[in-house]
Parts: structure tokens; C-alpha cells; sequence
């Protein structure tokens, strides 16, 4: 009883603590980098990101490129105790992503999806006068959500993007994180696994 209270008391206290830390390999294989593009000769340099929030029981992921005039990526990947939690995230990036585009002169266009990887998932080709010039892509996977936008290069036909996506979407599919505020204070207080 004593440990329940001390855990709970300890849950309380960590009320907005975050880590931010370097992603391990296993969790930058889920998020899209300039690799992923290498075929379409864009730039691999960029900076991966990894944030822990322990209030929210939550670890967002991220990749952004860097140092390129003529090709943008934003990749991110929330890991959630809960389905419904990486829903109501991919619907607040969907509504985000939607005001700040259309601020910025950038049109969305809808790409119909027939993947089964994902429980929800929406392709957006962006044009700007007309021209492609990008694309937007939201998924919730369980208790995952994946966000990305990229300029630069561009899928016109879905089916080109769902053989491009699916390995992300199956590692997503795959990958198990854990709870890190149980993870944490299960370390504190020595009951982690051995």
C-alpha cells in the first residue's frame, strides 16, 4: 500500500517533467529522414529529436531536414499509452497543419488511401499556382500517430506512396514502446523488469 501511494505521490509530482533526448536507432527506423529520399536526390542532413513528456505518458519523436534550398521534411511519431490519445493527436496536427498551409499559400488536394496498415490515414498533395510541390500525410496506428510534409519531391498517385510509406507503416505497426511515466517509476523504485 505504502508503494502505491509513494508511486502516485511521485506520479503527481512529475506533473510537466520532460526529458528531451537523443531517439535510439529502433525509434529513428520509425520516422521518415532524407534517406528515405536518397532515390529522389535530396539531401539526408537534418536532426532527429526525442521528447518525453511524462504528464501526458507520452513520447513524440521527430526528424526535420536541414541545409537544403530546394527540399523540406517534417517526420514525427507519438507513442501513446492509448489509441484514443494518438487519435485526438492526429486530428490537432490535421486541423494545425491546415491552418498554418493555408497561410501559406498552399493548397491541399486529396489522394484516397487504400492502405490497411493504418487505422486512419489521409494523403494530401500540396500545389502552390497550381504546380505540385509537396505532400502531407497523417496515420494513427494503434496507439502511434505519424505526421509528415515534405517539399520538394511528390507523389502524384497514391499507390506510389503506399509502397513508399508501408515499411514506416509496418515498423510503426510492430514497434512496442513502453508507459514512460510507469517506465520511470518503476526504475525509481526498483520494480523494472531484470
Amino acid at each position: 500500500m505504502f508503494r502505491m501511494l509513494l508511486v502516485l505521490f511521485v506520479a503527481l509530482s512529475l506533473g510537466g517533467c520532460i526529458d528531451n533526448e537523443p531517439p535510439l536507432a529502433e525509434e529513428r527506423r520509425l520516422l521518415l529522414s532524407g534517406e528515405d529520399f536518397a532515390v529522389y536526390e535530396a539531401p539526408d542532413e537534418g536532426h532527429y529529436e526525442k521528447l518525453v513528456t511524462y504528464a501526458a505518458r507520452s513520447i513524440d519523436l521527430s526528424f526535420e531536414s536541414e541545409g537544403s534550398d530546394w527540399f523540406y521534411l517534417y517526420s514525427g511519431v507519438s507513442l501513446y499509452p492509448r489509441a484514443a490519445d494518438a487519435l485526438m493527436t492526429s486530428y490537432a496536427e490535421t486541423f494545425g497543419a491546415s491552418l498554418g498551409l493555408r497561410d501559406s499559400g498552399l493548397v491541399q488536394q486529396d489522394l484516397p488511401l487504400e492502405t490497411k496498415l493504418a487505422s486512419r490515414a489521409s494523403l494530401k498533395l500540396l500545389t502552390q499556382d497550381g504546380e505540385p510541390v509537396g505532400n502531407l500525410f497523417y496515420a494513427t496506428v494503434g496507439n502511434k500517430s505519424m505526421f509528415t510534409i515534405f517539399t520538394g519531391v511528390y507523389f502524384e498517385q497514391p499507390e506510389d506512396f503506399e509502397a513508399f510509406i508501408a515499411p514506416k507503416l509496418l515498423a510503426l505497426r510492430e514497434y512496442q514502446h513502453t508507459d514512460p511515466l510507469l517506465s520511470w517509476a518503476g526504475d525509481k523504485l526498483g520494480l523494472g523488469a531484470d
